[in-house]
């Protein structure tokens, strides 16, 4: 008997509304077939495996009204209330980019001798992490910055901060915070998060190294460990992935080499922190310009638009 793996909930999301997508065209499927629920049972609901949830979608309904009249709004600066997911702020962008997810789920090989290969963004050429021995020389290193008391007390509130990423972290240096007219920008930079986050922790699960913590106990990391494994960064391929990003669309740009000094920062951080070995921050950086390409393409309307707001 084969024992098949359950569905993660955002592959679960994703096949509970379903679309086509042809180019940079999208077109919904027909909906799912919602069971019918007795009267006679007085409330009592049947559960269904991959039936869309009627209290989500009425919620998700409730959050694109509230969008809409702030797009109406005469107010021209843009509310900046940040909510809390997966380790991300969101501001005005959508949680999930539902679409362009998907578009990377259809991406075939490029490679005639890889057609089986389908996902190829799942299997890119990273350098594995280093042996024990490379480890506990890095791990020696980490003891050294930890004893550096004053360094870490001034990164301390940047460590904090940073923890849960924002786009404001990228917006301020292009000095379009709180200014209409760069919603596309903003919400490019919110969704490569969320996807990028999506997309590291695969590779995380495929090299499953241990943290620096767990395999020097002396460590004492400034923030909660997390449960997830350490190799790549994934601060250092979120960041660098919006860096390779903005620099696709307006590589002329004056602030792309300011946008590269914050991602360095954002990802040394962590290094200091005690959550990151530095050869996960260099995986994170590599892992980001090897999937730019893929990212160009699932989001290429995106692109379009923020090139449209600056040119």
């Amino acid at each position: 008997m084969v024992n098949v793996a359950p569905q993660s909930p955002l592959i679960q999301f994703l096949n509970n509304f379903r679309f086509e997508v042809d180019a940079d065209h999208v077109s919904p499927c027909p909906p799912l077939p919602f069971a019918e629920v007795d009267p006679a049972m007085d409330g009592a609901g049947i559960a269904i495996p991959g039936a869309p949830i009627a209290g989500a979608a009425t919620a998700s309904g409730g959050v694109a009204n509230k969008s809409v009249l702030n797009k109406s709004s005469l107010n021209k600066n843009k509310n900046k209330n940040k909510t809390s997911f997966g380790g991300i702020s969101t501001g005005n962008a959508q949680l999930i980019p539902a679409f362009q997810l998907r578009r990377l789920h259809q991406q075939p090989s490029r490679n005639a001798f890889t057609a089986a290969a389908r996902f190829t963004w799942e299997m890119l050429d990273i350098t594995p992490p280093p042996g024990p021995d490379f480890t506990r020389l890095e791990t020696k290193v980490m003891l050294s910055m930890q004893k550096r008391d004053r360094e870490r007390a001034r990164r301390l509130q940047d460590i904090q901060q940073e923890a849960a990423l924002s786009v404001a972290e990228f917006t301020r240096p292009l000095y379009i915070e709180n200014i209409a007219g760069f919603e596309q920008t903003e919400a490019l930079f919110q969704n490569i998060l969320t996807a990028c986050e999506y997309v590291g922790l695969i590779y995380k699960n495929k090299f499953n190294r241990l943290r620096p913590s767990q395999f020097e106990p002396r460590l004492r990391p400034l923030l909660a460990v997390p449960a997830h494994e350490s190799y790549q960064s994934n601060h250092a391929f979120q960041c660098f992935s919006i860096v390779f990003a903005f620099n696709t669309i307006l590589p002329e740009h004056p602030a792309t080499e300011e946008l590269a000094r914050i991602a360095q920062n954002v990802a040394e951080n962590r290094e200091w922190a005690g959550l990151h070995y530095p050869s996960d921050t260099k995986a994170g950086r590599d892992l980001a310009r090897r999937f730019a390409p893929y990212l160009r393409d699932a989001f290429a309307a995106t692109y379009n638009a923020v090139h449209k707001e600056w040119v």
